[in-house]
């Protein structure tokens, strides 16, 4: 068990006794201390009181175990860069924190306010008291909304992206920050990718950002050169579909050195550059293609330095995440200031 694992087990138990303490014990136990209270046996009046009021501080700690937990996690992502399925952590984050803020504001708080009230605290009520709201069931509430609107905007309409290779050069650089269109392929679920409503399908020359076959949680960003139905052959660097060679010309690109060969190549209806290296046409996988249904045939425009479809095979249908649409800021790796030379659409 490696460490994050470790931090998620944390997390997952202090949730589990927290949800226990807060929306089971804690009720059970005011419920008793209103009937001492009602009854004047047991404790001061004074002090059962304040034990409506308060949170439990089994729930408090618990409660900081939990954040501690999520801290850990989030600083071993960022240090260690490691791959995590973010539409699947922000969709569970939303739903916990939504059902913990309701489920409170319907169920539990009614019902503390109402055992207050049945043991005569309207006094204390009415001088400023208040019944002490659990530390995460506030973090539920300040975050959900917040959780929610990104969620709906992620998933439906645009989301950010970061470049971090140069497999689509000329077309993308490594640092460019891009936006994708979520609902050009048709409106999905997040984290199933399942399309609901139908609005488009990924056509040949698209720029497209999916989930990577071999391991979902990562995404890719190729170009769309074969649609289901088609077939793909490569044979010394050149691309043929259905039969026809995807048509070419040689173009001089400026600061190129004189390895590399650049081309403006037309992909459906979309002209745009490509990138390769003089003697390596052939180095990578060469053969022939039949697209099945529902799943595309993706390649980088940095044809020689591009792992694709001539590697891993077919992109399906359920693994699409969006079209690449414009450049909104570039930023090279490292203490660099952004800059905006590059914005603009995405060819």
């Amino acid at each position: 068990m490696n460490l994050m694992q470790l931090l998620t087990f944390i997390l997952l138990v202090a949730l589990v006794i927290w949800t226990v303490e807060t929306f089971i014990a804690m009720p059970l136990r005011q419920r008793k201390a209103a009937a001492r209270l009602a009854t004047g046996a047991g404790t001061p009046p004074g002090d059962a009181l304040q034990e409506l009021l308060e949170e439990p501080p089994l729930s408090k700690l618990m409660a900081n175990i939990v954040m501690a937990a999520l801290a850990g996690q989030l600083v071993i992502v960022l240090m260690l860069r490691q791959d995590i399925d973010i539409a699947l952590w922000l969709v569970l984050a939303t739903i916990v924190t939504g059902i913990f803020w309701g489920v409170y504001e319907l169920v539990i708080r009614r019902f503390r306010v109402a055992v207050v009230k049945a043991v005569g605290g309207q006094e204390a009520l009415a001088e400023g008291q208040e019944i002490s709201q659990p530390a995460l069931v506030e973090y539920s509430a300040s975050f959900f909304p917040v959780l929610a609107v990104v969620l709906v905007l992620r998933s439906f309409l645009y989301e950010p992206f970061t470049i971090p290779s140069g497999s689509m050069l000329p077309t993308l650089h490594v640092g460019d920050y891009i936006l994708v269109n979520k609902y050009a392929y048709g409106l999905r679920l997040p984290v199933l990718g399942t399309e609901i409503v139908p609005v488009g399908k990924p056509e040949r020359g698209d720029v497209m950002v999916f989930k990577y076959p071999e391991n979902p949680k990562q995404n890719f960003i190729k170009r769309v050169v074969a649609v289901p139905g088609d077939v793909v052959r490569i044979e010394g660097g050149k691309v043929f579909v259905n039969g026809q060679a995807l048509s070419r010309a040689a173009v001089e690109f400026p600061g190129a050195e004189s390895w590399e060969r650049y081309h403006r190549e037309t992909s459906g209806k979309v002209e745009h550059l490509v990138r390769q290296e003089e003697g390596r046409e052939g180095s990578s996988p060469q053969g022939e293609w039949q697209v099945p249904a529902d799943s595309y045939f993706m390649l980088g425009d940095n044809r020689d330095n591009s792992r694709d479809s001539r590697y891993w095979g077919f992109v399906p249908d359920h693994f699409i995440v969006g079209k690449a649409s414009m450049i909104w800021m570039h930023k090279e790796p490292g203490l660099h200031l952004p800059s905006f030379g590059r914005n603009g659409k995405v060819q």
